[in-house]
């Protein structure tokens, strides 16, 4: 599965050591590393890309935008003009739309990014999350991850789909681990069930506001349908119709 990751490190020297294991994990072939970029958070808040070619050389498997756009995210409304501007803007903005980044995914990477700490941002396919997992917590590495999903839907409903996703990968997972493992791969389950349950949620306030724009909208235009005729209340009957089959998409979607 492919995957958008953010490894949030303490320091400089934990990020190069977990950057060098992203790349024996590639080696190893326990995922592919298809884009990678070290950042820090600067005390303004803003981001700084690492560039050190000795300790930073990846061998590229198929580049994409998608890293530096959400790099860009991450160092707020400035940077993420700017991480638009620096790929070619509309094509950042249709690639940030199939990647399944959200505003959910991003907080929670900046609530770990304080000032000062180091991020190793990367697109990779894994097949199990414990061999990154396990890599980076012994460096002390946390890892955000999120599935790159082409999902035409709201923002809530690409952050369920990318948890239930996360979970039926973990549960598969638990079955094969050692116990040692349990305690973690279960607090993560649960963590995941919260954000779900918190998902579904916005979901369903979401629909209820389209609901509500829905209904004014029907009763605007019905009300001056029963006021016309011919051509013209066709055409607001049609009109009438298409909202209500639009919602009933969306609904269906969701």
């Amino acid at each position: 599965m492919e995957k958008l990751i953010v490894i949030v490190f303490e320091n400089q020297t934990k990020a190069f050591a977990g950057f060098e294991a992203l790349r024996q994990l590639d080696r190893d072939g326990e995922i592919s590393v298809y884009e990678a970029q070290m950042i820090a958070k600067e005390p303004s808040g803003g981001i700084q890309y690492i560039d050190n070619t000795d300790k930073l050389a990846f061998p590229v498997i198929g580049g994409t935008s998608a890293v530096g756009v959400i790099v860009g995210l991450l160092g707020g409304p400035l940077g993420a003009l700017l991480g638009g501007m620096a790929g070619g803007l509309i094509a950042s903005i249709v690639d940030l739309e199939h990647s399944g980044v959200t505003d959910e995914f991003v907080n929670d990477v900046n609530a770990a990014m304080t000032p000062g700490k180091f991020a190793v941002v990367a697109d990779i396919s894994e097949d199990w999350v414990t061999p990154l997992d396990t890599e980076m917590e012994e460096i002390g590495g946390v890892v955000f991850r999120r599935a790159r999903t082409e999902v035409k839907r709201m923002h809530h409903n690409r952050d369920a789909a990318a948890h239930r996703a996360e979970m039926e990968q973990l549960k598969a997972e638990r079955a094969q681990a050692r116990s040692e493992r349990l305690g973690k791969i279960d607090a993560k389950v649960d963590a995941l069930r919260k954000k779900l349950e918190n998902a579904l949620e916005g979901d369903r306030r979401e629909m209820r506001s389209r609901q509500r724009q829905r209904d004014a909208k029907i009763e605007a235009l019905q009300a001056k349908a029963d006021q016309s005729q011919g051509e013209v209340r066709r055409r607001l009957e049609a009109r009438i119709a298409e909202v209500r089959r639009d919602y009933e998409e969306r609904a269906s979607a969701a």
